[in-house]
């Protein structure tokens, strides 16, 4: 008789993790494990493909391979400062990515922030089939990473958000839209910097920043290098909080 494919996947399941406790004792090497683990993925693959997502009896097997295979993807934001309440009490908020919507969302992705807390993450989504543990998303494209959009979060979300990491508040715009049509962004507010933050925790950033240059001055570096540390070191001082383009 032919296995379920619940059976055939929850095997192949249980042979990786042979293998991953294998290659701890060293009785495989570090090729081998990837290449159980690539063929491990194939079958997930191949699973997914016999699967209907309007077949009841498999959607706990789709979400399961779903939530195995998704694409971690880090997001420049925090989410203790921006969505408190999507980590403190499930609150569920729509997400979507403002980009590739013409496109099949062939992949699925976790969300993470970039904050040094392993909660940072956001772990349930509002899909078409329902409350989804992953994200559906278009192919990625490094070259041009996607925009996402983070909605119905509004001021009480702001209200609740504390200085959690350091991270301040974030860059506001006001969207204008007009009878015909058009669309105007403008820059409300900047956002918090780095010096903002360490004011707040009764820290001088001047005084910071005359330290290292002491410091700085103490090495054998020369001239032109020291000066670049100089301008890295209090161009991240006074920038953003969060990440910016070069």
């Amino acid at each position: 008789t032919r296995r379920s494919l619940r059976e055939w996947l929850h095997d192949s399941q249980m042979d990786l993790h042979d293998i991953h406790i294998g290659y701890s004792s060293g009785a495989f090497s570090l090729q081998e494990r990837a290449w159980a683990e690539q063929l491990y993925l194939s079958m997930c693959h191949e699973v997914q493909k016999q699967l209907d997502p309007q077949n009841r009896a498999h959607r706990p097997i789709i979400d399961e391979l779903q939530e195995r295979m998704a694409d971690k993807m880090y997001v420049n934001f925090s989410l203790f400062q921006s969505m408190p309440d999507a980590w403190g009490i499930d609150q569920l908020f729509p997400v979507l990515p403002l980009e590739g919507l013409d496109q099949v969302p062939e992949r699925r992705a976790v969300l993470l922030d970039i904050t040094c807390d392993s909660d940072g993450a956001i772990d349930h989504y509002i899909d078409g089939d329902g409350i989804a543990t992953t994200m559906p998303m278009p192919e990625y494209d490094p070259e041009n990473p996607p925009m996402l959009g983070f909605f119905m979060v509004g001021a009480y979300q702001e209200i609740l958000g504390n200085m959690h990491n350091l991270f301040g508040d974030t860059e506001a715009v006001d969207v204008f839209v007009f009878p015909d049509g058009s669309v105007e962004v403008e820059l409300s507010d900047e956002g918090d910097t780095v010096a903002d933050m360490l004011q707040y925790v009764q820290l001088d950033p001047k005084t910071l920043l005359t330290h290292f240059r002491d410091q700085v001055k103490q090495t054998d570096l020369d001239d032109a290098l020291q000066q670049q540390f100089l301008e890295e070191f209090e161009a991240g001082l006074y920038g953003y909080t969060y990440l910016e383009d070069e």
